[in-house]
């Protein structure tokens, strides 16, 4: 049994903070996978049109720019319907090593739709630092942590 907490294990190191996403792709913040041993991105999708989601890992610059698809890290895309995807959560996991291809250590995920309307959605992205208390990795957003 671990003594340590779960906030001690993990860093909140990126988000895409609530928000409409329609046929524009959005992304979170850029992941520094130096730092990291690991990440897990969350998607959370709320009530949404009859559109299709795609959610995709991407390497990148620490700007977010020259970003490229990670190949094997994109979630089947959603079929467009107008109940079925709504209140779903996508999951992506990363590694470091997943980024070696690429040549880079920067990560972003990205959420689109398939149309004009969309729908309410958000992503946190927790990682697990390679050393120190993961909330000391915490993005300077994190408010409070209980417990």
């Amino acid at each position: 049994m671990q003594s340590e907490k779960l906030s001690e294990q993990l860093a909140v190191v990126a988000t895409l903070d609530p928000v409409t996403v329609v046929n524009t792709e959005v992304f979170t913040d850029v992941v520094d996978m130096g730092a990291m041993q690991q990440a897990l991105a969350a998607l959370s999708i709320g009530n949404i049109a009859a559109e299709t989601v795609d959610f995709k890992a991407y390497s990148c610059d620490s700007d977010g720019n020259n970003a490229a698809a990670i190949t094997g890290r994109t979630a089947t895309q959603l079929a467009a319907h107008a109940s079925n995807n709504d209140g779903k959560q996508l999951l992506i996991n990363i590694r470091d090593t997943d980024l070696l291809a690429s040549g880079k250590q920067h990560v972003k995920f990205g959420v689109v739709t398939g149309g004009a309307s969309g729908g309410p959605m958000s992503i946190l992205v927790v990682g697990q630092p390679r050393q120190g208390l993961g909330s000391a990795n915490d993005l300077a957003s994190v408010a409070e942590i209980v417990g």
